[in-house]
């Protein structure tokens, strides 16, 4: 599904704030230098997913595409034997950049898809405490980046609604889902994962430069007066990003709303990994529990979903954190300007029906903290 986030980063392109073609270069080829990648749908053969599933491939019947950012093609497969091994899939999502046109029109947007390959490739098998879904093959080289996974719809699984609350206990088990990601990668460093771009501020910075027109735009939900200030989000936003404490450092999914999620049996997993980078941990806390209850809700209980989010880190080996400590109560409130990019998001990216609902919770997150006058007042150095 396309999500806000990478919408931001389709609109980035106006701009000079976006990765070079060197830099695009820069980043390996992650696939056999036999193996070419299809580039359409169609392409999506027997013949070449019988190389990257190691099986005979009969036929490959193509159910339907849904577009976006990453274009997703749903295949049902069957094989030469007809009976396949155990571990074969007969139904499959291929998520790659299919849209050619896209592609020619922005040509470093390939970087998003060699990200969620590089994800699973190199990241996923290692998070053993998180449950993903069933990657089959992953693969990039510089024109294109494909993740073939389970069809997640024809396995039963729902998907999330950013229209739609949670309730409270639904947002607890997402929240243990983002700690056993965010514990196995505590305190890591960029150098860690060297073909890790760092994109997310610059991204949302050059969109606040359309701010104002968006916010104060016609039939846009209702915010407080104090974050219809171009000016001010942006200084505030950018002392947020200078000011992000380094205790708390780890990779983030980094667009985890409640939208980019899946359940199983009303539990909810993560999905859509091409915003990874390294940031707070409370980005990814902060963003998914603003997202995913009522106002109500939240202000009743997120300080329990805070604190038994810290209690998971601990269980999964991060040292003993507190609500009551000042840091992780500060770094906790600001990261809810994750939310500013729903705020300002133009029903071009995301349908009003979404963008209302959402812009409201963030609004409301960022009022009830006093996040803009409390980011203003740190110090000029990180903490």
């Amino acid at each position: 599904m396309a999500t806000n986030t990478e919408a931001t980063v389709e609109t980035a392109v106006a701009t000079d704030n976006v990765p070079s073609p060197a830099k695009l270069a820069a980043l390996p080829d992650d696939i056999p230098p036999q193996l070419e990648l299809p580039m359409l749908p169609a392409d999506v053969s027997a013949e070449w997913l019988s190389k990257v599933l190691e099986r005979k491939v009969k036929t490959v019947a193509l159910d339907r595409t849904i577009p976006g950012t990453a274009t997703k093609v749903f295949v049902t497969v069957t094989y030469e034997d007809d009976k396949p091994p155990k571990e074969a899939p007969t139904r499959l999502c291929v998520k790659g950049g299919f849209d050619p046109n896209l592609l020619k029109m922005m040509p470093w947007i390939v970087m998003i898809y060699q990200r969620e390959c590089d994800f699973y490739n190199h990241i996923a098998l290692t998070l053993d405490n998180m449950e993903l879904p069933k990657c089959w093959w992953a693969g990039h080289n510089s024109t294109q980046g494909i993740v073939a996974m389970d069809d997640l719809s024809a396995q039963g699984c729902d998907y999330g609604n950013p229209v739609e609350a949670w309730p409270v206990s639904r947002v607890i088990a997402g929240a243990e889902q983002l700690a056993a990601l965010h514990a196995k990668t505590w305190h890591v460093q960029a150098s860690d994962y060297p073909w890790l771009t760092s994109d997310y501020d610059q991204v949302i910075l050059t969109l606040m430069n359309t701010y104002d027109a968006v916010v104060k735009g016609p039939d846009r939900p209702k915010i407080h007066d104090h974050l219809k200030d171009q000016g001010r989000v942006t200084s505030v936003l950018k002392r947020h990003y200078a000011s992000r404490n380094p205790r708390f450092r780890c990779l983030l999914h980094g667009d985890s709303h409640s939208g980019n999620t899946y359940l199983v049996n009303d539990a909810p997993r993560f999905l859509d990994w091409q915003m990874i980078h390294i940031g707070s941990a409370f980005h990814d806390l902060s963003y998914f529990v603003g997202a995913a209850l009522t106002i109500e809700d939240r202000r009743a209980k997120e300080w329990d979903i805070v604190e038994h989010y810290l209690r998971t880190l601990e269980k999964f080996g991060v040292e003993p954190l507190s609500v009551a400590d000042e840091e992780v109560a500060i770094e906790y409130k600001k990261s809810f300007l994750a939310g500013i990019g729903w705020i300002m998001c133009p029903y071009e990216m995301q349908a009003k029906e979404c963008v209302h609902p959402m812009a409201l919770r963030y609004a409301a997150a960022l009022d009830d903290h006093k996040v803009l006058d409390l980011v203003e007042a740190l110090p000029e150095e990180p903490l």
